[in-house]
């Protein structure tokens, strides 16, 4: 790869040079030599780094294979104690950041970033000066067009027709400008091309080793944030299964039934027995709590709402995964008495807010199928914000996709009902599906929360063009969750996006924890 880009930056030197050689006049040469410069410096500033880039990426597989040789417990802690394993200056105070930060993380037990976070396209574009270097085989075209206007100009001064010498010495002159005209716009052309070639076949190798190094770091180092995810979320449904399997036998509770998985657990008739109770008893003490997502200015970062996300601190257990309560909740219909008690949660939060002076952010709350069925959804909000004297705006009514598709006239009539009254309703967890986006079409709501797990890759770019294209034809506001990567936000922003929410913009926080974070904006 390197002797290929070295043999094309020669052979643009070699043109360079026998294109001055062969110039016509010194107009031509003085175009040729200014091209050049400029082929030279976007060699310097573009081209080299890149080469240095992609060799640098390749040294980081190296050092990840040299890593993996170790006999030890952790690769990361092998590769994390050296500051170079790029061998590149830049790559590597990028990777220095990125270790500052996974060193925070560890230290909280938070989930680790993402190393392509740091390491990225964008980040990389921006210290090799691309956007500028992108623009030279344009420029260079440009310079040979000047250089033909030059020549012609030059050629039509000199025309004269007074005596027969003269006569003969305009047309010489005529024909001189016009191949000097021609010379230098030839010279652009095959300049801006040879440059364009070289720059295009060193950015797409870098590239390709940038996919192929993320790739290897996930695989051995440390995984992407939404397997970390997942893993914790097993993790953590399994400590709780096994507490609850200390529990009194005698009270008829088993998880022999129980069918663990990825998304939670399918819970037997003994058991929801049992949970049951302690789910009651925790609604009466207080023990289920909402906890605040950010949404975000994707464009500024700051934070302009938040999602009210149901949590259940345990007075034994701690802090209980949803994927353990809610599959009960459901299976009991009393799923819809938690979603009650949590917005009535979040609208006192808001009367709390306006009360000490604050103005407050619009909070998202998520509305089920199960809840359109089996209450009137607008009568109950427009009774809270009556009842804690709060303007509807200060809601946002998050409404779940499959009630649009499976319910649609209870859907219709309650998003009527809310909108006239001053909420704001979106379509929740829309996948980007062009179905989905059509069964949508004939409804009314504000926007659509799109849901970005199936757009995680650098060739779903067009597919989430084409979701954002769409969604404006039809006159919906798009907001995105699940924002995990800065490779993700910057697919989204050049999209368009205004506003999004996920785990590389905040986590969900608790109550006191999202009131620090908007006390330290405004401060």
């Amino acid at each position: 790869m390197r002797r290929l880009i070295y043999t094309f930056t020669i052979i643009i030197l070699i043109g360079g040079i026998v294109l001055t050689a062969y110039a016509p006049d010194e107009v031509s040469v003085v175009m040729i030599v200014i091209m050049e410069g400029i082929l030279f410096l976007g060699t310097i500033f573009g081209v080299i780094p890149v080469v240095q880039y992609s060799r640098g990426f390749q040294a980081g597989l190296a050092a990840i294979e040299r890593a993996l040789e170790v006999q030890s417990g952790s690769t990361w802690a092998v590769l994390s104690q050296n500051d170079d394993i790029f061998r590149q200056r830049t790559m590597d105070s990028l990777f220095l950041d990125y270790k500052e930060k996974v060193q925070a993380q560890q230290s909280s037990n938070q989930v680790l970033s993402d190393i392509d976070d740091y390491v990225n396209e964008e980040a990389l574009a921006m210290r090799s000066w691309q956007s500028v270097v992108s623009q030279i085989p344009g420029t260079l075209t440009g310079l040979g067009i000047l250089g033909t206007f030059v020549g012609l100009i030059i050629g039509i001064k000199g025309i004269g027709f007074s005596t027969v010498n003269t006569a003969l010495s305009s047309v010489q002159t005529l024909l001189s400008g016009i191949q000097v005209a021609f010379y230098t716009s030839i010279a652009g052309v095959i300049l801006s091309t040879l440059f364009n070639i070289l720059y295009r076949i060193a950015w797409n190798i870098m590239l390709r080793n940038c996919g192929l190094f993320t790739e290897e770091f996930h695989k051995h180092v440390i995984p992407t944030v939404e397997e970390q995810t997942r893993y914790r979320e097993r993790k953590e449904i399994r400590q709780i299964t096994e507490l609850l399997e200390r529990l009194p036998k005698n009270q008829g509770f088993s998880l022999a039934g129980g069918n663990l998985n990825g998304q939670g657990i399918a819970v037997s008739s003994g058991n929801e027995q049992v949970l049951m109770p302690q789910i009651l008893e925790g609604l009466k003490n207080g023990e289920f709590v909402f906890h605040l997502q950010s949404l975000h200015d994707l464009g500024t970062k700051k934070i302009i709402g938040a999602e009210a996300l149901v949590r259940w601190s345990h007075g034994k257990l701690g802090m209980v995964s949803p994927a353990v309560f809610i599959p009960v909740l459901e299976n009991n219909g009393y799923i819809t008495k938690l979603d009650q008690y949590i917005w009535e949660q979040v609208c006192k939060t808001i009367r709390r807010w306006i009360d000490s002076g604050k103005r407050p952010v619009p909070i998202s709350v998520n509305v089920t199928k199960t809840d359109v069925m089996a209450m009137d959804i607008a009568e109950f909000f427009l009774e809270m914000v009556k009842k804690y004297r709060i303007p509807p705006r200060s809601l946002v009514i998050d409404i779940a996709e499959n009630a649009y598709l499976q319910a649609p006239r209870s859907v219709i009539e309650a998003e009527a009902k809310l909108r006239s009254s001053g909420f704001r309703v979106i379509v929740d967890g829309f996948d980007g599906d062009y179905i989905s986006i059509n069964s949508v079409e004939d409804f009314a709501a504000d926007g659509l929360k799109l849901d970005l797990r199936r757009f995680n890759g650098r060739e779903n770019q067009s597919a989430l063009n084409g979701v954002f294209d769409q969604a404006r034809k039809l006159g919906y506001d798009l907001s995105v969750e699940g924002i995990e990567s800065m490779e993700q936000l910057s697919m989204l922003r050049k999209c368009g996006c205004i506003e999004g929410q996920g785990f590389y913009l905040s986590k969900p926080v608790s109550l006191e924890e999202f009131e620090e974070l908007m006390n330290g904006e405004k401060s």
